[in-house]
């Protein structure tokens, strides 16, 4: 049995022609498709969102975009299902290959620092609203200081 595409840093899309079959179309528009495809050598099961974007200031230029999400049995049956949504970015949370401009590979991505970026911003954010309500307010009396500083920790 082959290793598996999780192992690699980059995977050339002849690879992926050679191993990857389609199991399932979930959904297809003109622009846009989801599927689900097997590697054929490991058994892994993998989302591919396929997209063209028409680069109006390059003269219609089309561009297509391919990612491909490893999943497991589960997620696979769940949105097989309909009990599980795979609408792109809004549910691909972890890791997966997505084509490059550049050359005629596939490099993994990890939106995870994406999250932890915006869970962190959001926490700047209640910490500057914490803030500027305790400047408003004025009372520097010991209490109200300690206060913030709980309130601060919780965050």
């Amino acid at each position: 049995m082959s290793e598996s595409l999780r192992k690699s840093t980059r995977v050339h899309h002849l690879i992926l022609q050679e191993r990857l079959e389609k199991v399932k179309e979930l959904s297809q528009t003109d622009l846009e498709a989801y599927e689900i495809h097997k590697d054929k050598e490991t058994g892994e099961h993998y989302l591919l969102y396929y997209y063209e974007h028409l680069n109006i200031a390059d003269s219609n230029h089309r561009e297509n975009y391919y990612h491909l999400m490893p999943l497991d049995t589960d997620e696979v049956l769940a949105i097989i299902l309909g009990e599980e949504k795979y609408v792109y970015p809004e549910y691909w949370h972890h890791a997966y290959l997505r084509n490059s401009a550049e050359d005629e590979s596939y490099a993994w991505f990890d939106p995870a620092h994406v999250l932890e970026f915006e869970k962190n911003e959001k926490i700047g954010a209640d910490l500057k609203q914490m803030l500027t309500d305790f400047k408003q307010k004025g009372d520097l009396k010991e209490e109200a200081i300690k206060k913030l500083f709980e309130d601060l920790d919780k965050l």
